[in-house]
């Protein structure tokens, strides 16, 4: 059985290993595998774009665990969803709305016998989601977690869109390379493209990052299938000074709007 951790509470804390602590009192021969921690702080959307990009490189039967909850402690409620294969449970919030197919069930989780004995209202990862996540990797059925919902929360990552005759996107995240992810695809790009942000121009589009010439800025179709901007062995967040939600405007005369 396999679990994953995708969360915002970085390293320096213990919050994920006192995670990963209560799974493995409940299921000792679970496999505990670390999407990542480093989602920014309270970043429901890139959060929920990390989950998509990753969860089906798993094998079926998989629990995802997604904890970026500000509102812990909250009326906001937790979920578990199985979708595709796979188990997903986190907070209701919209972090998990990228893996929700159309016809999904979900449901509240409102089983306390599943929770640890003591709750607190600011760590839920330990006290709920983790224990929840257990148990469903241990094969308990998913209806005995509580009632079924419909009216959860949906935050799908934005597509571009049109604006004064451009098509104007966004910055969905930036990994530790500095590449800077953005929501367009590759059909966006049309012959003569030029992908405007933070004033400078990129016009040029290279099929791997070594394609690209040193100092200078490109497009390439990264392994999320979306359009990155990068700098050959450099950081091209940090040059453009560019961070996660940044707008970004595309020209192109041929490009699918």
């Amino acid at each position: 059985m396999i679990i994953t951790l995708t969360t915002d509470f970085g390293l320096a804390d213990p919050f994920v290993g006192i995670m990963k602590g209560v799974m493995l009192g409940i299921a000792p021969n679970a496999q505990l595998v670390d999407i990542t921690h480093e989602i920014r702080s309270y970043d429901i959307l890139q959060a929920a774009f990390v989950i998509e990009s990753s969860y089906r490189y798993f094998p079926d039967g998989t629990v995802h665990v997604v904890v970026v909850d500000p509102g812990v402690g909250s009326a906001r409620r937790p979920i578990a969803v199985p979708a595709d294969g796979h188990t997903f449970v986190g907070p209701d919030n919209g972090v998990l709305s990228n893996v929700l197919p159309a016809d999904v069930s979900v449901y509240w989780i409102q089983n306390e016998k599943l929770f640890l004995s003591s709750v607190s209202q600011t760590f839920h990862g330990r006290d709920i989601f983790a224990p929840v996540a257990a148990h469903l990797a241990q094969g308990i059925a998913i209806e005995s977690v509580g009632a079924r919902i419909t009216d959860f929360v949906t935050k799908a990552v934005p597509g571009p869109g049109p604006k004064d005759g451009k098509l104007v996107g966004a910055v969905l995240r930036v990994d530790k390379y500095g590449n800077v992810i953005t929501n367009l695809r590759r059909q966006h790009l049309g012959p003569g493209f030029a992908i405007r942000v933070a004033g400078r121009s990129i016009t040029r589009f290279c099929s791997n990052f070594s394609e690209g010439r040193p100092g200078e800025f490109f497009a390439v179709e990264g392994s999320t299938g979306y359009i990155e901007l990068a700098l050959n062995q450099g950081s091209a967040a940090e040059r453009l000074n560019v961070e996660t939600g940044a707008e970004i405007e595309l020209e192109s005369p041929s490009s699918n709007q």
